[in-house]
Formats: structure tokens, sequence, C-alpha cells
């Protein structure tokens, strides 16, 4: 609606003098004009009525013998005028009524003052004292800001009545004419200012009325960036930084009030399986179908839900007790399981979407920053996994003193850099026409403070939420970049990137000084970005790539084909390489799979981009790929994921591809 009236604002003020005016907006001119003549008019005519009787002093010395008749004849009508105005002004008598009481007002003024100066016997005094009615058509025109019709009626009648007064009283042909021609003259000049004053006044409303708009349009436009930027896309929820913010509300609160808190973390079992097996567009239908399930228990409370990434939820909301904070759990737990979305590729003897919870009352959690109860549920949240998986576990201090102690926080995680609890593995990628190296992936591996290896689906969401993923992701690529300094003959490393990363501004910048720093050239180091990180349409991604391109670092596509989101990727930014989902290899076995893949494949290639097929185990699949046109290949048949040494020592027995 706001662009439309704009356009008819900007077409109304584009109109030449003699074109139609738009009905709408002048009938809301003149609605705007009514209200602001509503409070100016009485004002107007109080002016009006003292410059009429002051005028009395002129009468005095140009038309004494009047004096006597004049004066009270100016008290009268002034007087009368200004009471009947201001009286119908308050009752609210229609203001185009009142604007034609003023005009006839002047009119009859100006008609009692002549009649009464003509009886004067100085008579050459009257004759050039006539003169001065142009005043009551200047009255017209300035005090009352009258409309066109009505400033041409009042001083249309002034001037005829003058020159009826001089055609029949005076009859002198060249007073006639040089003041018969005044009067013309100064009614066509004030008619023409008017129509030009009241023409401004329209154009000045319109310019007003579009100013209001574009104001209300930037303003609806920064609410709408506000909420883009708090919103997650995919879901409609309030996204990380929303949910930040809320958290940071509910712990200055909890500081300042002494009310507590709970914060509840949703995860969504086995959901990569589900993406494997139905695809990620189905994955996206999924987490939209769990998200408004949810949204439908939090609302009526009021309590703050939003996406952490991926298929972790978020709840916060203040509570007086444990209990509350865990019914309201098993709440979104139940809301979840009762969708009753088949789920097949469960590793466990469901056959059904459902979730894991973990929650944590802030009174229930020490600690002086918001983020401990955060890290308190997700303790929580693993220890749901472990026991299971669609149940939900409450925090308890216990916790930490039992094998939910393994659990994985912030300090952990970035204590492991420092502990050397982290390592670099490379899994070759292998042109099978060669059957040399032509490259590696490296891949992070962890263990806990007991030495026992934990699996990245473990880690890498830990670390992406609590933001940890900055430190471990700028190690791995100092690890690469070392790899790719001590070995000139392989070619390209490639190291995964996550979506925080990608967020950070400070990225480029960190990966431009990790080569520099190596003395490796930029394009050796290849970064993977995984096709379900919500890169389509994202500008940041574009940017990004334009930025790393520009430095001579290439940009991989990985996951590639298990969603739709691949498809626009594509079409939209310019990969140096496309990694095809070991999905399709995986399932290449049947007829319908194998052509699935070469379509695929296919695909990629005409879109002018190289392929790398990932996740073959067998000959028999890297024979199959490898006639659909594809050299390059990654998985356990060719290799698994190995320490640095071995390698080189690889290396040093089969050369990379040069």
């Amino acid at each position: 609606m706001t662009t439309e009236a704009l356009d008819l604002l900007d077409r109304e003020l584009g109109k030449r003098w003699f074109e139609r005016r738009s009905p709408e907006l002048v009938a809301a001119f003149e609605i705007q004009h009514a209200k602001a003549l509503q409070t100016e008019i009485g004002r107007a005519c109080r002016l009006v009525g003292l410059l009429y009787v002051a005028f009395a002093a002129v009468d005095a010395l140009l038309i004494r013998d009047m004096v006597p008749y004049l004066v009270p004849a100016r008290l009268a009508i002034g007087l009368i005028y200004v009471l009947a105005i201001e009286v119908q002004s308050r009752r609210g008598v229609r203001t185009r009524l009142l604007e034609f009481q003023c005009a006839i007002g002047v009119v009859l003024g100006f008609a009692a003052w002549l009649f009464l100066a003509t009886q004067s016997r100085e008579t050459t005094a009257t004759l050039y004292y006539a003169g001065y009615g142009l005043i009551f058509m200047l009255v017209a025109n300035l005090f009352f800001n009258l409309s066109f019709e009505f400033a041409l009626l009042s001083s249309g009648l002034i001037a005829a009545i003058f020159l009826s007064w001089a055609v029949l009283f005076v009859g002198d042909t060249t007073y006639i004419v040089c003041f018969g021609s005044l009067y013309v003259f100064s009614f066509m000049l004030t008619i023409f200012l008017n129509y030009k004053y009241n023409r401004e006044r329209y154009r000045v409303h319109l310019n007003a009325c579009r100013a209001e708009l574009r104001q209300q349009e930037v303003v609806k436009r920064g609410e709408e960036l506000v909420r883009l930027s708090t919103t997650d896309a995919l879901t409609g929820l309030m996204n990380r930084r929303a949910i930040d913010d809320v958290l940071r509300d509910l712990w200055l609160a909890s500081k300042a009030s002494g009310q507590a808190f709970g914060v509840i973390l949703v995860d969504v079992d086995y959901f990569k399986s589900y993406n494997d097996r139905y695809g990620h567009q189905q994955g996206d239908r999924c987490l939209t179908e769990v998200s408004h399930a949810m949204r439908g228990v939090a609302e009526p409370h009021g309590y703050a839900l939003g996406r952490f990434g991926g298929e972790e939820f978020a709840a916060l909301f203040s509570a007086e007790t444990t209990e509350q904070v865990t019914r309201f759990a098993e709440a979104l737990r139940r809301a979840v399981e009762n969708l009753h979305i088949a789920h097949a590729a469960r590793r466990d003897h469901l056959s059904g979407i459902t979730v894991s919870i973990g929650a944590a009352f802030s009174g229930d959690v020490a600690g002086d920053k918001p983020e401990r109860t955060v890290t308190a549920a997700d303790i929580a949240l693993y220890a749901a996994k472990e026991e299971g998986r669609n149940c939900v576990r409450t925090f308890d201090r216990r916790m930490l003193e039992s094998d939910a102690g393994d659990m994985l926080t912030a300090e952990m995680l970035r204590s492991a850099i420092t502990d050397r609890r982290i390592a670099a593995v490379f899994q070759p990628i292998v042109d099978v026409k060669s059957g040399l190296i032509w490259g590696a992936e490296a891949l992070m591996r962890l263990k806990d403070p007991e030495g026992r290896a934990l699996s990245p689906e473990v880690f890498i969401p830990v670390a992406e939420r609590t933001g940890v993923i900055l430190d471990l992701g700028e190690w791995m690529l100092r690890e690469a970049c070392e790899l790719l300094a001590s070995e000139p003959a392989l070619p390209v490393v490639s190291v995964n990137v996550s979506s925080r990363q990608i967020e950070n501004p400070n990225f480029v910048g960190v990966v431009g000084a990790i080569v520099r720093a190596a003395g490796i050239a930029p394009s050796r180091l290849a970064l993977e970005i995984t096709e379900g990180g919500q890169i389509s349409g994202n500008p940041r991604v574009a940017s990004l790539m334009d930025q790393l391109s520009a430095i001579g670092i290439r940009v991989w596509l990985d996951d590639f084909g298990t969603g739709f989101a691949g498809l626009t990727c594509l079409s939209e930014l310019r990969f140096d390489m496309v990694k095809i989902d070991r999905f399709f290899v995986q399932s290449c076995n049947t007829p319908r799979g194998a052509k699935l893949l070469k379509n695929i494949i296919d695909l990629v290639q005409s879109c002018a981009q190289r392929t790398i097929v990932e996740g073959v185990e067998e000959a028999e699949q890297v024979e199959l790929v490898a006639s659909f046109g594809v050299d390059l290949f990654q998985g356990y048949y060719l290799g698994r994921p190995m320490p640095k040494a071995e390698l080189v020592s690889r290396l040093a027995s089969y050369p990379a591809v040069a």
C-alpha cells in the first residue's frame, strides 16, 4: 500500500498546472486544510476585526465629517463579524461555510465603508480614499488563506462594487480608468497569487505526505531488517543471535531481582541419518514441522523458542522451580513425538522422529556467566542421548561427578588444543586414472580428558554452539598449511569450514595470515562449505567466496546433491570443486540409484565444475562412477583418514599427481 501511495504522490507532483488533480489526494488535502483553517480562522478574524476598527484613524484624517458615523459602524460590524465567526468555529461549523462567511464579511465591510465614505463632504479626499479598498482584497487573500473560489468571490465582488460605484456616483472617465484599472489589475494579481499560493500549499501537503510515507517505509524496513536478523529463515523461530539476546536479558534480570530462569536444549535424534535417507529438502520440512509443534507449546506461556543451528533448538524463560523447567521440557518432547513423522533410518528400536532434551534451572547452576546455564543444559542433553534418546534429562550437580562428567563444555574444548587432545588426520583424494594421490581432506579428531575418542558428530555441534569452533578451525587450518609446506608435491589440502566461521568478519584475514605464515601458494588450500549450511541466497557467503578467490584460496562445495539448496548454489555461486555426497555412491548398487548418481554428475559437469565423489568403499563403485567421467575419488576403499606421518609415507611410495 505504501508503494502505491508513493507512486500516486509522485505522479501528482509531476503534473502540470492544467492537468486534472487526483480526487483522492485533493479530498485528503481539503480535510487537512480544513483542520488547519479551523484552528486559525478565529485568530485571523480577531486580527481583521481589530484592523478594520483601527482604520477609523485614517477616517479621522481624510473624512472628518463622517467619523461620528464611521466609528460606530466599524465597531458594530467588526464586533458582530468576529463574534459570529468565533461562535460558529467553536461549535464545529463546516470550514467551507466559515470560509464563505469570511469572504462575504470582507465584502460587506468594504461596501459599508464605501457607502458611508461617499456621504462625506470631503469629495476629493473620498475619491482618493476609495483606493484603500484594495486593502480589503489583500485581507481576503493574506489573513484568511481562503480557497481559490472564495478568494475569487470576495475580490471579484469588491472590484465589481467599486467599479459600479465609480460609474454611478463619480462619472469621471479619467478616474474610472485610473482607479478602475488599478482595482482590476489588483484583482487579477491577488487571484493569481492566491491560486499560486494554494497550489504551492497543495504541493507542500503532498511533499509532507510523501516524506511521512518515506519515513514510515524506512521504519518498516528497519523493523523488517531487525526481524530478519533475529529470525531463522527456515523455521521462522528466533535465531541464535536473538536467543543470545534473550539469555542476556534473563541473566541481567536474575542479577537485578533474583528471578531465576530455565534453559532447554533440544536435539532431533538421528537427524543426519534422516537427511541421508530422505534428503535435505525433506529434512527441512521435518525441522519446520518440529519447530511448529514446539512453538504450539511455547507460545501460550510466552516462552522464547529458537533454532540454535542445524537440528538443535533452544527455549529460554523465567522459571520458579526445577520442576517447572522439567515439565515444560517434557511437553516439548511429547509434542514432537506426537507428530509421528516416519524415520526408518534410525539406529535404535524406534521408527519415528523424536527429540532428546537437556534442561537446566539457573538456580541449580553455580557460576557468574549466563553461558554456565547453557553449558549445564548441554551436559543434560548429552546425558539424554547417552541414556537412549527420546527423553528429558534435567541438570543435576551430581552429573559432574558421574559418567556425565565426560560431557563437553566450551572450556574442555578450548583446553583440547593446549592439552594436545586434538589431532588432525588426512584422507587421500585419489586420481583413479593414474592411481596417484591428487590431494587430501583434513579432518579433526578429539579425545576427552580421560583419553577416550569423541565422535565429530558429538563435539562439532557443541563447538559450533559455544563458538569454540573458531579456535579449533584456526588450529585445523594451521595443521593443513604445515602439511602443505612440508610436502611441496602435494597439490591441495581441503579443510571444512563451519557456518560460525563464515559469519566471522575476520575469517578471510585469519586464513590469509595463516597461508602467508606457512609460505605456501594460496591455491594449494581449499575450504569446504557444506551444502546443508544454508548458503543459498546468503550474501555473506558470496562475499566470502569473492574475497577468498581474490587472494587465491579455492572454495569447494561439500555434500552436494542431498537437498534442493545445492541446485541453487550451483546457479548462484562458482565453486572450484563440487564433492558429491556419499549417499549417492552407497545407493548406486541398483539401476535407479546408478542413474540418479549419473544425473547428479552430469548436472555438475554441465555447470563446468570439477567433481569429487565421496564415500567409495568398493572396487565396483569406483569402476561404475569412473564410467560416468569422474576421475577424483575419496573413500575408505582408496584410503581411510590417517595421521600426517602415514600420509607422508604413502606420498613417498605413491607420489602425488603434479
